[in-house]
């Protein structure tokens, strides 16, 4: 595995080891052309002799460059360099919400939220054509200011495979304990397979343990046939339009789940609303918590834990004891009737591809180190969301509180206008008109909203939305760093590029104004 830092395709330099595997390298890196740090994930080893392994990459890359959300990792570029296959992407600072879950069960209202911005990510893929089929809490982000990013669309299908369902097992695989039905027997694929692996994962974030545990196959059988027990089983703090909404997601048949990501994020709205309703709790994104015994977690940058598709080792994560070994064997006797001999090939086919990618993301782990779709970098010090709870709400994992560097509310970044209490069978959402909620009462969340409504309502270019996120970031990390002049700076920057947008004509007058209101208010902090 090369280790020294080196320049790809004249551009990109690559300056620190981030995580490597058999497959490939994370590099922390710059774009020496845009002066801006870049993650780079390099091929290497074995990685250049699988095919596998190339079209995953060639996969992720045309995936994701049809997608420009802020809740979607970007990926910059796709090249090669003396043979060797790089994809350059967004460097994400913050833990994957798998880390997030090791801790413990995450709060209610931040699950909730951060399940709701996942919602409004897969709402532009699946515009776009793009179902990512392994939506699993290792591969979202959740950033410093409560942002929360998808990444890895390394098994993506694209618009142009149609029905196509990718005959090789390790590209039609996701992760057993995140897997669809349909994917389980190979089934075709559609937007419905992602809202599953949503709900796995909000089962997880608000139980600690994904819906299915045990040895893969018995996984895998519990997918298509046991219901999951209600996460207020586990945990009795969860609403119960909260355990109504987990299990419309975990529905055994595509038609029985929601029909798309925008009517699961308006129910999770709706039940947000109501959990906001008691007062707001201060909610550490990232806890002050022990490192397990003969583990360092290093202080600087973190590969993600589990969320790539290249292992750092053929080790499987620990899960709960399974059942024993004669039961097991009668449930696979039990599944081999019920789905024959084709089906049990099949599906025996995604267990041994899964094995052998070491696709798991069991929460019950430590994080480790494995290369991944965007490479995640440790959040600074306790940084803050506030989010409201009901009284009964309860932290269901201890932690250290900690003076927070900057207090965040948890509402999605990218909400665009819509009631705040939709009811569960609101219809999907139309161009039209409809009631603004109020605005969050942090300023950095507000203007994140601004641009997005901006851009819905044809006020600003949707190309330019993306340099004015990237200038937002700038101002909540130096805010959160306790940096006013950097941040002042920066919030001049701002200004700087609303007046040149405007001039420019990719900017009207009426959404200047807006938005010159909104930096208003960030300014107004610091003063």
């Amino acid at each position: 595995m090369e280790t020294v830092s080196r320049l790809l395709g004249g551009r990109y330099q690559t300056e620190e080891l981030l995580g490597s595997g058999g497959m490939a390298a994370v590099w922390r890196g710059r774009d020496l052309r845009l002066d801006r740090p870049v993650a780079v994930k390099v091929l290497t080893g074995a990685g250049l002799d699988e095919p596998t392994a190339l079209d995953r990459f060639d996969r992720e890359a045309r995936a994701v460059a049809r997608l420009a959300h802020p809740h979607i990792v970007a990926v910059y570029d796709f090249g090669t360099d003396e043979g060797d296959p790089y994809l350059v992407m967004e460097l994400v600072d913050g833990p994957t919400v798998s880390a997030l879950i090791g801790r413990g069960p995450v709060p209610v209202a931040q699950a909730v939220a951060i399940a709701e911005q996942t919602c409004d990510g897969l709402v532009a893929a699946h515009e776009a054509g793009v179902v990512h089929r392994d939506i699993k809490p290792g591969n979202l982000i959740v950033t410093p200011t409560g942002i929360v990013k998808i990444c890895d669309f390394g098994i993506a299908r694209l618009p142009q495979d149609g029905e196509n369902t990718l005959t090789n097992a390790a590209t039609r695989l996701g992760t057993s304990s995140y897997m669809s039905p349909e994917q389980a027997v190979g089934g075709a694929v559609d937007a419905r397979t992602d809202l599953y692996g949503l709900g796995c994962t909000l089962y997880a974030m608000l139980t600690g343990i994904p819906p299915f545990t045990g040895d893969p196959l018995h996984v895998l059988h519990q997918h298509l046939h046991d219901p999951a027990a209600a996460p207020s089983s586990r945990r009795p703090d969860v609403p119960a339009a909260l355990d109504a909404l987990v299990a419309d997601l975990l529905a055994k048949e595509p038609a029985g789940r929601p029909t798309d990501a925008a009517q699961v994020r308006d129910r999770l709205a709706a039940i947000r609303a109501e959990l906001t309703g008691a007062g707001s709790v201060p909610v550490p994104l990232v806890p002050a918590v022990a490192a397990a015994a003969g583990r360092a977690h290093p202080a600087g940058p973190w590969p993600v834990a589990g969320g790539g598709p290249f292992p750092a080792s053929d080790a499987r994560p620990a899960v709960e004891q399974a059942d024993p070994p004669a039961d097991r064997r009668r449930q696979r006797q039990g599944l081999a009737a019920a789905l024959g001999v084709l089906a049990v090939v099949a599906l025996l086919a995604v267990v041994v591809a899964s094995q052998l990618t070491g696709d798991d993301d069991d929460p019950l782990t430590p994080p480790v180190v494995a290369p991944t779709a965007a490479v995640v970098t440790q959040a600074p010090p306790n940084p803050v969301v506030t989010v409201t709870a009901a009284p009964t709400t309860t932290r269901a994992r201890p932690s250290t509180p900690a003076p927070s560097t900057r207090t965040t509310s948890a509402r999605p970044a990218t909400r665009s206008a819509a009631p705040t209490s939709a009811p569960a069978s609101t219809p999907p959402r139309t161009a039209s008109p409809s009631p603004s909620p109020p605005p969050p009462s942090d300023p950095i969340v507000a203007i994140r909203l601004s641009i997005k409504e901006q851009v819905d309502t044809g006020q600003l270019s949707p190309d330019a939305a993306k340099d004015l996120y990237a200038k937002v970031d700038a101002i909540a990390k130096d805010l959160a760093s306790d940096d006013p002049q950097r941040a002042k700076d920066d919030i001049k920057k701002f200004r700087d590029k609303l007046t040149e947008l405007n001039k420019g004509g990719r900017l009207t007058d009426a959404g200047f104004t807006q938005l010159t209101k909104d930096i208003d208010r960030v300014a107004a902090d610091l003063d």
